[in-house]
């Protein structure tokens, strides 16, 4: 998959891919650093900020009041000068060390970007974002890095993984879950099936880290 990253400021990635045909869910990206960008960073808040009133998901409070200067870096999808999504990088003390989650509170405006139905499984826009944020995680002293789908979602989101593996810059390994990504036990939502890349050699092992049930 053709892909163009360019960094058009200091830890400030740009694809432009608003225009391909062949994405149902087309969209400029941006992946940058939100302290050092509070500007934007400030776009996507008011953004989230009317979530509540534009947006019926029943997941939608996932994504509304987000201060997005609280995570590492963050992906905003642009279209005709306007926010259609957003993904962001994410850390917790409950995950490996020097490790973060990509493609987190990963979402698509209801009016201009959120497709019923699509056989897209890579679509470029994702492919965009993915690398780009590999790429600033990298740069940000990350080691690893994964992505993580709960187990409603278990055929898909091994066939994602595999065509991120077959089309991307870096290696990615799949394991299906339970594997526990947040504290809570009880909440099924907090057991799910795990996809890592590495950006560097590590001593430890990540997949012995997890709680699995």
């Amino acid at each position: 998959m053709l892909l163009e990253i360019n960094e058009i400021d200091t830890n400030l990635l740009f694809s432009p891919a608003a225009t391909l045909e062949q994405d149902s869910r087309p969209a400029d990206i941006y992946t940058f650093v939100p302290t050092e960008y509070p500007e934007l960073a400030k776009q996507l808040s008011d953004f989230s900020n009317e979530l509540h009133f534009r947006d019926d998901h029943r997941l939608v409070k996932n994504y509304i009041n987000l201060n997005f200067l609280q995570f590492p870096f963050v992906t905003m999808y642009k279209r005709d000068d306007q926010i259609v999504g957003f993904a962001t990088g994410h850390v917790r003390d409950c995950y490996p060390k020097n490790s973060v989650r990509l493609l987190n509170r990963f979402y698509h405006d209801k009016t201009y970007s959120r497709k019923k139905f699509t056989r897209e499984l890579l679509r470029p826009s994702t492919f965009c974002c993915i690398q780009q944020q590999i790429l600033t995680a990298s740069r940000l002293g990350f080691e690893t890095g994964f992505i993580s789908r709960e187990l409603r979602a278990v055929k898909f989101f091994s066939r994602f993984i595999n065509e991120l593996d077959k089309r991307g810059t870096h290696s990615w390994e799949y394991k299906e879950g339970p594997f526990l990504v947040s504290p809570d036990t009880q909440d099924d939502k907090s057991w799910q099936s795990l996809a890592l890349v590495e950006f560097k050699k590590t001593d430890y092992n990540f997949w012995s880290y997890w709680t699995c049930k």
